[in-house]
Order: C-alpha cells, then sequence, then structure tokens
C-alpha cells in the first residue's frame, strides 16, 4: 500500500508543534511575563478537614468522633495524684470544637464560611513532567490573592502545551512564616515559628495542586488543608467545680519546616514555653471547654521531646486551695491536622461506651443476612487494672427522614420478613434479618420492538414477498411481523425466480460420494419441485405443528390451495404473542397410526431483517464472503433488571442514649441471559432445539408439541439411517455410532457439485436440504478459515 503524502497545512502543523516545542522546554522563570493570551488566574476555595495532607482520611474514626489515647496523672509538688488528664484525639481540626467570634485574625480554627481575607500563592509553569530539580515557583511567587477580588489575579493562563502548578498558604504573610526562596527547584516549603502568645497563633492552611492543564478556563480549585494541630483543654467527668487561671505547654518544638502538599514536617528546633492565662471557672459539668476560640494552642505537629509537659493552675471551689499541677507528656505525638484535647478529671478511671453496627447488604435473591453483628458495651479502663466489659442493650426501628433534619418512626417494609429489634448487647452480637427475593424486569428490546410493528394485511406468500416477487423457496422463512402468512409445498429451494430450479436437486458430480439425485420422505427420487398431492399410503394431506420455542408462536396452521395450483401451508402470528422464536411446521400424509412427515420448513421470527448488516469476511485465500450478523434461527438474549431497595434502621444505645443510623439495603443485580440459535447436523436441513442458558447450565430451550413432546430431547442411538428417515422425523438428532449420521457418507448434501470435503472455494449450489433462507447459502469449506484468528481451521496457540 501506498503512503500518501502530507499535505502543505499539515507540514506547518508539525512545524508549529516543533517550535512550539523548542520554545517552552524549561521550567525555568523565562516564562515570567510571557503569558497574556488566556483568561486571568482565578481560584475557588474550599477547605478539608484532612488528617494527612493530600491523603484520604483515616479510615478508623469517622467525622471527627473523639477517641481516648492516654490517662496521664496531673500531680502536686508532693508527687500525690490530684487530677488526671485524659487525652482524646479528634480526626480532624472541627470548627463545633471551638466557640469563634467570626475574627479570623486570631487563633481561631478557620472554615470555608470564615476563611481569611487574603493567602499567598506560588506557581510553577513547566513542559512535561513534573521534575523536582528543575521546575521552578517563579510565575507567580508569594503573590496576595483577596477575597475582595472575588479570588482573581492579574495574570493570565499560559496556554495549551504547557502545565501548571498552585502552591498556596493563608494568612498571607503570616508572621513567623518564612517561604523558601523562587530561584530553589522543586515543591516549595515553608518554615513556620510558633508565635508565644496563644492569641496571635493562626491556625494555618496550606495547600499544593496537581498538575493543571495551561489552557483551563475555570477557577483553579484550592482545596486547603491544616498542617498545625489544635490543642485545647476541657473539663472530664466526675471534675471538681474549681477555677483554672493559667495553662502552660512546656519544652516542645516551636519551629519546623513543612513542604507544601506533604503530611510531615521536619528540622525541629527550638524548645519552647506557650503560656495561657485564664480565669476559667469549672462548674463541675462533664464536657465543659476550658479553652476556646483563640484561646486553642495551633501548634506544631511533632513527636514531643524530652521534658516536654503540661501545668495547669488549679483551685477548687471546696478548699479555695489553688495548686500548680504538672503533667508529662514527652513520648506522645501531636498528629498533623487533628485536634488533642486534654479533658482534666478528678479519677483516673475511663468509661468508654462502644456502639458499632456491621450490617451486610442482602442480595437480590434475598434470604438471610449474612456476617452481621452489633457491638453494643461499655469498655472500664484505669492504669494498672485490666479492662473490664459491660454489656449494653440496644434497641432498633425503621425511620424515615422528616425534612427537618430528623426521623420519623415508620412499620417494617413487607420485604423484609423478620428482623432483630433488639439486642442483649455485647462485642459481635449476631444480628439477624431476612427478605424475600427481589422481582426482577425483563429488559427486552428486540421483542419489544415486535410487538409494535404493525401487522401485514391479508395473507403474505413467503416465497413472493407477498406478491412482488417471482417465487423464490427455501427451508427456512424469516418473519418479522404479526399477521397471516402462507408458503408453498415446494421441496426446499427447488423453485428459482418462479421457475423449477432442477440444480437443486441434482448433481453432475458422479462417484459413491456424490448423491446424483436428491430424494424425499421415502427415498425416492425428487422429479418435481411441488410435493405430490397424495402420499405413499394414498390418504389425503395434512399438516402440523412439529414444535415451536415459543408457546402459542405459531397457531391456526392449515392446508391450502389445490393440487392443479400447488399446496400451501397457511398459519398466523398473532400480535400479542410475537415473539423472538423458532417453529418446525410439516406437511404429512394421514395414516391412520401416525401420521408421517412428508417434509417440513424452518420458521424465524426475529426483529432481523435478511439483508440488513450483512458481514463481509475474507478468508486465507483471500477470498471474501458476505454472511448474515447472527446465525440461523437467533434469538437475541434478555437481562433481568433487579432493582435495588433500601430502608433506614435507627440502632439505639440504652444507658447512653446513642444512635447510630444504617441503611439496610437489598443491592440491585443485572442478569444477561445469552442469546440461542438453532443447530444442524451436517448435511440435514432440519433445525434442531437451541440451548437455553437461564439457569447458567445450558440446557435444551423449552419447546412446546402437540405430538412430540420428549422426543426431541433423545438422541438416537441407532445405525446410521437414510436420508429419508432422517426427513420422516426431523425432531430426532441421529447418532450412528460413526461420525455421519446417514447410512452412506455424502459430500454434496448442502453443495451439489462440490469437489470434496476439503478447504475450497469453489462455487456453491445450493441444494434441497440447505437450512438457509432465501437469497442465502451453505458457504464453500474455506469460508471459516475467515473466523479464525490465523485464517486456518487450527486452533490459536
Amino acid at each position: 500500500m501506498k503512503k500518501s503524502p502530507l499535505s502543505f497545512a499539515a507540514w506547518m502543523s508539525i512545524a508549529a508543534s516543533f517550535l512550539a516545542a523548542f520554545a517552552f522546554v524549561s521550567c525555568s522563570d523565562d516564562f515570567a511575563g510571557y503569558f497574556h493570551s488566556g483568561n486571568n488566574m482565578r481560584f475557588a476555595l474550599s477547605e478539608s478537614n484532612w488528617s494527612n495532607a493530600g491523603k484520604t482520611r483515616s479510615a478508623d474514626v469517622s467525622g471527627g468522633q473523639e477517641y481516648n489515647t492516654a490517662v496521664l496523672a496531673l500531680c502536686d509538688k508532693s508527687s500525690k495524684d490530684s487530677l488526671y488528664l485524659h487525652v482524646y484525639c479528634s480526626d480532624e481540626i472541627d470548627e463545633k470544637h471551638f466557640a469563634s467570634d467570626g475574627n479570623t485574625t486570631r487563633g481561631a480554627q478557620v472554615g470555608t464560611d470564615t476563611f481569611y481575607d487574603s493567602f499567598g500563592v506560588m506557581t510553577s509553569v513547566y513542559t512535561g513532567e513534573w521534575k523536582e530539580d528543575a521546575c521552578y515557583p517563579d510565575y507567580m511567587y508569594n503573590e496576595e490573592v483577596t477575597k475582595k477580588s472575588n479570588w482573581t489575579t492579574n495574570y493570565f493562563w499560559p496556554g495549551a502545551k504547557q502545565n501548571v502548578r498552585f502552591f498556596a498558604y493563608a494568612p498571607y504573610n503570616t508572621d513567623g512564616l518564612t517561604l523558601t526562596d523562587k530561584s530553589k527547584a522543586g515543591t516549595p516549603s515553608f518554615t513556620y515559628t510558633v508565635p508565644t502568645k496563644v492569641e496571635e497563633q493562626k491556625d494555618l492552611l496550606a495547600t499544593a495542586t496537581e498538575a493543571m492543564t495551561g489552557e483551563t478556563r475555570d477557577a483553579a480549585p484550592l482545596n486547603f488543608y491544616h498542617p498545625l494541630t489544635a490543642v485545647r483543654f476541657a473539663a472530664g467527668d466526675k471534675m471538681l467545680p474549681g477555677k483554672v487561671t493559667a495553662i502552660r505547654i512546656k519544652n516542645v518544638y516551636g519551629k519546623a519546616t513543612h513542604t507544601f502538599g506533604a503530611d510531615k514536617w521536619t528540622g525541629y528546633e527550638g524548645k519552647t514555653d506557650y503560656a495561657l492565662e485564664l480565669d476559667a471557672d469549672i462548674s463541675g459539668k462533664a464536657e465543659q471547654l476550658i479553652t476556646q476560640g483563640d484561646q486553642t494552642f495551633m501548634m506544631i505537629p511533632q513527636l514531643l521531646p524530652e521534658g516536654a509537659t503540661i501545668e495547669v493552675d488549679f483551685t477548687d471551689a471546696l478548699t479555695n486551695t489553688p495548686r500548680k499541677l504538672t503533667s508529662s507528656i514527652a513520648g506522645s505525638t501531636w498528629p498533623m491536622g487533628k485536634t488533642i484535647t486534654y479533658k482534666i478529671s478528678t479519677t483516673s478511671i475511663v468509661v468508654e461506651p462502644v456502639f458499632d453496627v456491621n450490617i451486610k447488604d442482602f442480595t437480590y435473591k434475598g434470604g438471610d443476612m449474612e456476617n452481621s453483628s452489633v457491638s453494643s458495651y461499655v469498655k472500664v479502663t484505669r492504669v494498672g487494672d485490666p479492662t473490664k466489659i459491660v454489656n449494653s442493650k440496644w434497641t432498633a426501628e425503621f425511620v424515615k427522614e422528616n425534612g427537618t433534619g430528623g426521623y420519623d418512626v415508620i412499620t417494617r417494609p413487607s420485604w423484609i420478613t423478620s428482623f432483630n429489634t433488639s439486642g442483649n448487647g455485647g462485642e459481635n452480637e449476631t444480628f439477624n434479618a431476612t427478605a424475600e427475593p427481589q422481582q426482577y424486569r425483563v429488559i427486552d428490546p428486540h421483542n419489544d420492538a415486535l410487538k409494535k410493528v404493525k401487522p401485514i394485511s391479508g395473507v403474505y406468500d413467503l416465497s413472493t414477498k407477498g406478491g412482488k416477487t417471482k417465487m423464490n423457496t427455501a427451508n427456512c422463512y424469516v418473519i418479522n411481523a404479526p399477521g397471516t402468512y402462507k408458503l408453498p409445498c415446494v421441496y426446499g429451494n427447488a423453485i428459482k425466480n418462479g421457475v423449477t430450479n432442477k440444480s437443486a436437486f441434482t448433481s453432475t458430480k458422479s462417484g459413491s460420494r456424490w448423491l446424483s439425485q436428491f430424494v424425499k420422505y421415502d427415498d425416492t427420487a425428487i422429479t418435481d419441485p411441488w410435493i405430490d398431492r397424495a402420499n405413499a399410503y394414498g390418504n389425503e394431506q395434512k399438516c402440523e405443528i412439529v414444535w415451536q420455542d415459543v408457546e402459542g408462536l405459531l397457531s391456526d396452521l392449515q392446508l391450502t390451495g389445490s393440487k392443479q395450483n400447488g399446496f400451501y401451508l397457511q398459519f398466523k402470528i398473532n400480535q400479542n404473542k410475537i415473539h423472538q422464536g423458532n417453529a418446525l411446521i410439516a406437511i404429512t400424509d394421514n395414516h391412520k397410526n401416525r401420521p408421517t412427515i412428508l417434509w417440513s420448513w424452518h420458521i424465524w421470527v426475529t426483529d432481523y431483517k435478511l439483508g440488513e448488516d450483512d458481514k463481509v469476511i475474507t478468508n486465507n485465500n483471500n477470498v471474501q464472503y458476505t454472511v448474515m450478523p447472527v446465525n440461523i434461527g437467533w434469538c437475541d438474549g434478555v437481562t433481568w433488571q433487579y432493582g435495588q431497595r433500601d430502608v433506614k434502621v435507627r440502632f439505639t444505645q440504652e444507658g447512653t442514649g446513642t444512635a447510630k443510623v444504617v441503611d439496610l439495603k437489598q443491592l440491585a443485580h443485572t442478569y444477561v441471559i445469552p442469546g440461542n440459535c438453532t443447530y444442524y447436523q451436517w448435511g440435514r436441513k432440519d433445525p434442531i432445539l437451541p440451548v437455553d442458558y437461564t439457569t447458567g447450565k445450558p440446557v435444551n430451550k423449552k419447546y412446546y408439541s402437540d405430538k412430540y413432546q420428549g422426543e426431541l430431547e433423545k438422541k438416537t442411538w441407532t445405525s446410521p439411517i437414510s436420508i429419508g428417515e432422517s426427513i420422516q422425523e426431523p425432531y430426532h438428532y441421529y447418532y450412528g455410532g460413526t461420525s455421519d449420521w446417514c447410512n452412506k457418507t455424502y459430500y454434496n448434501l448442502w453443495s451439489a457439485n462440490i469437489g470434496g470435503i476439503f478447504e475450497s472455494d469453489e462455487n456453491v449450489v445450493k441444494t434441497v436440504y440447505d437450512p438457509s433462507p432465501v437469497g442465502y447459502c451453505m458457504p464453500a469449506n474455506s469460508a471459516f478459515t475467515g473466523f479464525k484468528f490465523d485464517n486456518t481451521y487450527g486452533e490459536k496457540e
């Protein structure tokens, strides 16, 4: 094959691409001030309570739930245990933990709605992949972007073929924060020194984006994370009333470096003390915040060094005695992006309710819920004592959302047949429920299309296309619409273009392997295309439906016509019964015991129209063949669609009142039933039942027959039979103990003048035993090499 030359426009396009690639191969500050053709860079801000920068949230705690990590003793000078610090960690820096007054210049936590008035941004523009040793944050460097400007800059997107990354922090020009220089390659970082005054400590925010294309037109999304750790203090259980007048965190790292987008800090230095003077009255109620809002310590995440301590000045209301209480926190961790809460209590006992609901979804088949449990208990711990577990009862009820943020109780859905509404508690207590099988919806576009087809009018002659053409006969007729049809009682394709097609039942070949004169039911030669009015018994001819694989698909079968004008089989395809399917109808004699089948025809009902979407294949001899897109007798598969059902269930733990609302689901399911088609024994004209895969295992497709029910499942194991006998029993699959069902091996049953059984592209002369519809025939032997991977009969290895 010759190659086509490139057009002038194509050469210019290649040249322009080459020049563009040549001009922008650097990540240096040559980009600065160059781009002016794109839209202004602007930003859309969001804030994530991430436990790790750039990572997904921790899976062990959901939505900011606190979990106890340690109990520490607060001791006075005499080293007597006076109070205890219960240390809790929350998986986020959560706005609800702070009583912020909305003044975002102070140390309160910052969210999307209380974002700072401006932030600083650095931008790197580069080509290709990001390289830490070659890309610089110098397109924009520490540029201030303000809320007043709607987060829009005076810089432009660089255009196609350039990539952009943004690195931002807030608030802009934070005291104690120093950025790396723009001449330093790679991801920028900052060094931060925490102000010693708690009121001046900021909730730092930072972000680092992935690569964005330079032809962006929308606002660039900046999802800020919290690189610091929030530290706060609260009253715990059984706290004595009194007053806290000061809290000091001592000997912790106050300076370190953080790389944008990283999940850690490095370069720790400068052990520092942080003090907060207070006048906090303690009522004795649990969970009362001692520090809140701008009294929250915003600290550098770290493994707390040796000598790190917490001091609390506390005066109890009972004795009015001031005490300076100290606890070592060395060796514990302040994780990044989380909140550490120190709860002061008069007891070292931790009472921790545990309530976990683990229920599995039902499958579409229904039945018992598997591997489901409820854990409901209270864990009681104290340093030095063994942990005790106390079971806690629970209840369950069905609910629905009421539109106001709450839930209303509803009755159990009918599809749930049994359900545990209560339990005694414990760890992994088995939970039981059962559901009904879900009903499926059939998705069947092909049969739906057939049912919408307008019925034909009158009696439609299948051999003349309703009188539009000369007569052409076959052993298989295709029907696409409901109506009344007829077909001539002619041997196979013995009539072509309105005249006798003698080549269909005679052969020019001679020899023991060639049938020179094709035979009918009694093994006598076919000499006329029309089936005789009288049979061997001398009785009148009749007709019958041998089998059909859709109940009621074909009805009202009758023999019409006359000896002079020819006999026809006439039948109906009713609109309310039409469906993709197959039927075998026959003309018989009228023997008093069991009529003999004289000939039979295959009726194939389908929405596939002959000649549409035919495929062209090329075999290993480079010969092309046009073939149907489907097999003869093809019926498309259907889909069973099982919809999802769900309901909300509220589980409540007695004693604590803790409630969990879970979605109980019966999952959707799609089951695709493969299509099916009729099968054929080599050289025979009549179809064998399709294979049905509805159950997932191949079985004979269900069929309907008044006289031959049960016969089609049989395989007749006998000595080989004659061609005439096979015509009389088209419903039997024969096996004669050898590879051939026939008592004589013939090569030319499907191609009258075939030269042999070996690979050949010789012209096919269609015979009266060919099972194909009008206009089609069984192809030459070598045609099938066009279906192989390597154009041979052999399997691909």
